[in-house]
């Protein structure tokens, strides 16, 4: 061991020694004075305070031996008897209660038959050294409970801070993810408008030239709001991850109101699209409306994308009490699920339907093309 490690045990080993012998205590009577034997005795209760906090049984052990000698050579009472307090003490304080117990015990009989080898009569004395060993033991006891105890109120402050500090970064995660799936849906949604459209017109212009131009304003004016659309959702999202202290201004996230306009949109961009809307669907909450609103958009990209179809159908229902249906079919050809692993499109889907209490389910249609259901179970 390092021993610039010991120097605060060599001073208070130092400082208790001198306290200790340069302390008068006068003999009492039938007693003798202290002489050689009695000062080195001093000298080692002096080192054995100073290693009490390294070695606490050899320190208690050693102390017990001195004070026994004291007793029975009838040196004179003084400061040497705090030392066996100090021991037990700290032996309480550094070990456990059991140790502590077995040392006061051990330390009271040693002394109690050091008094009667002395010449000592009566309970007086084993009265005082049994006081004297359990105030000692207890004492160090107590503090080392209330250690303990603070020991425990700083574990679990740490504890509290690494969960609320789990937590934010859980919500973090989350908020990104949620970010991520909104762009995705929106964004996908205006570039799979903008692709069809261009192709349009570059297929009309390269095809009928002189017939281009109805058509291609139509078509223009749709690349216009699709594009439109899609930059002010960019914008929004980054605002939002810019500001990291205040909510940044952005439209509302979309719910059941807005799906008529999705169908609108898409419509326009060449794919029909028939909307079925029944029961109250005002009413749906928002967080389940935001989930069925991207539901449909992301199904009607994937329509746009990877089908021939030229209709879809949209289906809405609400009974007024929970229960919240969306389904979205075409009538293209029967197209595969995305696989696990894309972390979009279906997959996503799934996920967001799923932490908003719901269940999707997706797959070819039994009379062709794909389907999307989207089914939130409502109040049991």
């Amino acid at each position: 061991m390092d021993a610039r490690g010991w120097w605060p045990d060599v001073l208070v080993g130092a400082l208790a020694t001198g306290v200790l012998v340069a302390t008068p205590a006068p003999a009492h009577p039938g007693g003798r004075a202290l002489d050689a034997l009695g000062y080195a005795l001093l000298v080692a209760a002096g080192v054995a305070v100073g290693l009490a906090w390294r070695r606490p049984r050899a320190a208690a052990t050693l102390v017990t031996a001195l004070l026994a000698v004291f007793v029975v050579r009838r040196y004179p009472d003084g400061p040497v008897w705090v030392t066996g307090w100090i021991a037990l003490g700290v032996l309480s304080w550094r070990t456990s209660r059991r140790v502590a117990v077995t040392g006061a015990a051990a330390m009271f009989v040693v002394l109690s038959v050091a008094a009667v080898l002395a010449g000592y009569h009566g309970l007086l004395l084993a009265a005082v050294f049994a006081g004297w060993t359990a105030a000692a033991v207890l004492g160090a006891d107590a503090l080392r409970s209330r250690r303990r105890y603070l020991d425990g109120l700083r574990e679990r402050a740490r504890a509290a801070e690494r969960s609320r500090e789990a937590e934010a970064r859980r919500r973090v995660a989350e908020e990104r993810l949620r970010i991520a799936r909104d762009l995705h849906d929106s964004v996908a949604h205006g570039m799979a408008t903008i692709n069809v459209q261009a192709g349009a017109v570059a297929h009309l212009l390269s095809r009928r030239p002189e017939a281009a131009g109805p058509t291609t304003a139509a078509a223009l004016t749709v690349i216009q709001r699709a594009s439109g659309d899609v930059l002010d959702e960019l914008a929004a999202m980054l605002a939002v991850l810019r500001d990291g202290t205040e909510r940044a201004d952005r439209a509302p996230l979309p719910g059941t109101r807005e799906i008529a306009r999705l169908a609108e949109t898409t419509t326009a961009a060449g794919l029909a699209v028939a909307l079925t809307v029944q029961g109250p669907v005002q009413a749906v909450p928002r967080v389940i409306g935001t989930a069925a609103y991207r539901v449909v958009q992301e199904s009607l990209t994937n329509v746009l994308r990877h089908s021939q179809a030229a209709t879809a159908r949209v289906r809405l229902e609400s009974d007024g009490d929970g229960r919240v249906l969306v389904e979205v079919g075409d009538d293209g050809p029967a197209r595969a699920v995305a696989g696990p692993g894309t972390g979009v499109g279906i997959i996503g889907l799934r996920e967001r339907v799923g932490s908003t209490g719901g269940h999707l389910q997706a797959g070819p249609a039994p009379d062709g093309g794909f389907l999307v259901r989207a089914e939130w179970a409502g109040r049991p």
